[in-house]
């Protein structure tokens, strides 16, 4: 299918072929849309625009929270792959658009059916594409009457109910006097639904076209932005003290938005910041007039809870009455009853092929666009989730026979094409002779694509059931977000594939007995993605202490805070100590070599930031300590490692430095990586030979003893 979208490094816009969506893929609930049309944001989609066809300094200035990230990473896993993961960040394409209207083709775990003509939300979900699957609660049924191109609005009109819900107890009161700074489509549309609500609206902004646009919408109150007549529109309604309520629609990157709207209010008014704007609040103007400034966040209520989104669960009416998905129904019914339009601001109708004119419509404010809308030609009714790679790698490599090429050859599917896989695993499996990369799946079909050309795939698929029912392919490589590992990884074993599961392996005691009993109904090689006991600096220590039992080990994680709205903040993922702790407790089992006879442990915190002590003792006398805090400061080394036993004694930084002690001697050593590259290397050895360096038995162990530790008692070890 077609699908717009940016390259991250240039800022070019094109269209480009890529897998369809997958309906519920991975179990999400929702419905697959064939889209009729979709609208360019002027706003949103132009901010992208600027951004991406800056310079390097360029978007370093705008986004100094990446810039911090680069160095922490940098800091933490040294230069050279902290350059890897900036320039495959850059490379990137993304997927543009978050507004559109179309028809359901199929359903998932939804009560829209197909056949229903429907509008759309969300970035990543509401796409510039032929074809979307849409979240159960970003997309809405529209009414008789409505047209797609009406319709297709409904993400700008989503924000403006959401922005006059915010302003006070329900949407206003009739009669009361608002004004409306900035007449783009949210600030017009925001205007229209107050309107409709009984409040008298006043418009400001500095374009002439969008002031003639207010009017000819019935708007007898339009003026320019200025002092004067700001004044002069307080005069002729004789409100001498202000407005009630002032909205800020407009787009700036200085602070006379906000001051403008400071003056125009009354006092113990609302503002409500709906644009992107400079915030620098006149501090004794707004004391002065007692001021109550709202910030509104996108549709409303649901947004950015991964429960609401991801999950499909609605909040109950009686507590959210304005829930995302009801202000998008709530904007559509307005629509039907001819009390907003928006028709009147559509300037520009475009065909998806020539999306580069849309966007250089968009770009060029001297031409008055407002709505621009992309327009689709009829979608199949049964369209490809899989899609061959012209760019795929030779196999066999020029420089090598063909037989010694087949006969060493391990033909591997990927499904999770996300930044840890593309940062550690792909690499590996791309530079290792014994892979040969037949198919990568991801939910969203232009990181498939992009995961596929990168990495020399020969077909991408956002259909992860493709990698199970491929009969080319050996061996699985699971790296999707942790709430599907265990039922991928027990589809992959009973299609009889090898599988390389990341970690957690299951969030779960129940998970985890569907996974031993699926392994033991079809026994294939198994490994669970804990790359710490393959590090370099792990087999170093490993040595150090050959013979030297029972060993105390110290390990201390300073995680540090999660970025806000992180996945794995969300309770359905695990939490960091089913996610994160995991790798500790399995790299004392193996440092320690042998069974673990009892586990102690202590949570405090909720999640997302749940901070641990864990104390394991092990069948040889070995006893392991982990102190897992997840607010330590940014700054701290994230991981040290502290282990004594027989008169010897270690340390171990971050796995790059470590110290030796023994006898009196003191040895310095300097390593590099956690161990991904050597755990897919033995992976494909273990695949291709048949042992594989670690029992089954000995992951499931692991698994177990962190589900112990999560719980937060003290247990006896299984």
């Amino acid at each position: 299918m077609k699908q717009v979208v940016q390259n991250l490094k240039s800022g070019r816009i094109g269209v480009e072929e890529v897998p369809a969506p997958a309906a519920g893929a991975f179990g999400a609930p929702g419905v697959l849309v064939a889209t009729a049309c979709s609208l360019i944001s002027p706003g949103t989609e132009r901010a992208a625009l600027e951004l991406g066809r800056s310079s390097l300094l360029g978007k370093a200035l705008r986004r100094p929270d990446q810039v911090k990230k680069v160095l922490d990473n940098w800091r933490r896993e040294g230069l050279r792959q902290t350059v890897q993961k900036v320039q495959q960040r850059l490379e990137a394409t993304r997927a543009m658009g978050y507004s559109c209207a179309g028809t359901v083709l199929e359903s998932r775990a939804c009560e829209i059916a197909p056949g229903t003509r429907v509008a759309c939300v969300g970035t990543d979900a509401a796409t510039h594409a032929e074809i979307n699957f849409v979240p159960r609660n970003f997309v809405a049924a529209i009414p008789d009457g409505v047209s797609f191109e009406e319709a297709s609005f409904v993400a700008l009109g989503g924000i403006a109910l959401h922005a006059a819900h915010l302003s006070s107890r329900g949407v206003g009161s009739t009669g009361e006097n608002v004004a409306v700074l900035g007449l783009g489509p949210v600030g017009l549309l925001l205007a229209q639904v107050l309107r409709a609500a009984g409040c008298r609206v006043a418009g400001f902004d500095l374009r002439e076209d969008r002031m003639k646009m207010a009017r000819q919408l019935g708007f007898e109150h339009v003026a320019k932005a200025d002092r004067d007549s700001l004044r002069e529109t307080q005069r002729g309604w004789g409100i001498f003290r202000g407005f009630n309520r002032v909205f800020i629609a407009a787009g700036s990157k200085s602070a006379a938005p906000v001051e403008w709207a400071v003056e125009a209010a009354a006092d113990r008014a609302t503002l409500v910041v709906v644009g992107d704007v400079r915030t620098d609040l006149p501090r004794n103007a707004c004391y002065a007039k007692e001021l109550t400034v709202v910030y509104a966040r996108s549709y409303g209520p649901g947004r950015y809870d991964p429960a609401y989104e991801e999950r499909g669960e609605d909040y109950p009416i009686e507590q959210v009455r304005w829930s995302l998905r009801r202000n998008l129904e709530a904007f559509l019914e307005l629509l039907a009853k001819k009390q907003i339009e928006t028709a009147p601001l559509i300037t520009h109708r475009f065909a998806v092929d020539e999306v580069a004119r849309a966007y250089e419509v968009v770009s060029n404010g001297s031409k008055a666009s407002l709505g621009v809308i992309l327009q689709y030609p009829m979608a199949a009714r049964n369209p490809a989730t899989t899609m061959e790679i012209a760019t795929a790698r030779e196999d066999p490599p020029k420089d090598r026979p063909l037989q010694a090429r087949e006969a060493g050859t391990i033909r591997v599917g990927v499904i999770g094409a996300g930044s840890y896989a593309r940062a550690y695993l792909l690499p590996a499996l791309k530079s290792d002779a014994r892979a040969r990369l037949v198919s990568v799946a991801n939910m969203r079909g232009v990181s498939a694509k992009q995961a596929g050309e990168e990495f020399g795939f020969a077909r991408c698929t956002t259909d992860a059931q493709e990698i199970f029912r491929d009969a080319e392919i050996d061996a699985v490589i699971i790296a999707t977000r942790h709430r599907w590992h265990a039922a991928l990884a027990v589809a992959a074993m009973e299609a009889s594939k090898a599988v390389f599961l990341e970690k957690p392996m299951c969030l779960s005691e129940e998970e985890l007995e569907r996974i031993v009993s699926a392994h033991a109904r079809n026994p294939v090689p198994f490994m669970l993605g804990h790359n710490r006991r393959f590090a370099p600096a792990a087999r170093a220590l490993q040595e150090f202490f050959a013979g030297a039992r029972p060993l105390d080990i110290r390990y201390t994680v300073h995680a540090g805070p999660l970025p806000e709205n992180h996945w794995l903040g969300d309770p359905a993922q695990g939490g960091r100590i089913l996610g994160e702790v995991c790798h500790f407790v399995d790299w004392c089992r193996a440092m320690a070599g042998a069974a673990l006879k009892e586990i102690a442990a202590t949570k405090r915190g909720e999640l997302p930031n749940e901070d641990v002590n864990a104390v394991l003792s092990f069948a040889d006398g070995s006893v392991a300590t982990i102190a897992y805090d997840c607010l330590a400061p940014a700054n701290m080394p994230k991981e040290r490692i502290e282990i004594s036993g027989a008169g010897r004694t270690a340390t171990l930084d971050d796995f790059v430095r470590a110290t030796q002690v023994s006898e009196g001697r003191q040895k310095a050593m300097n390593f590099r990586g956690k161990g991904q590259a050597e755990m897919v290397a033995a992976f494909l050895a273990g695949v291709a030979s048949g042992k594989m360096p670690v029992e089954f038995e000995e992951w499931a162990a692991s698994a177990r003893a962190i589900l112990k530790v999560a719980s937060g008692w003290p247990e006896e070890a299984v």
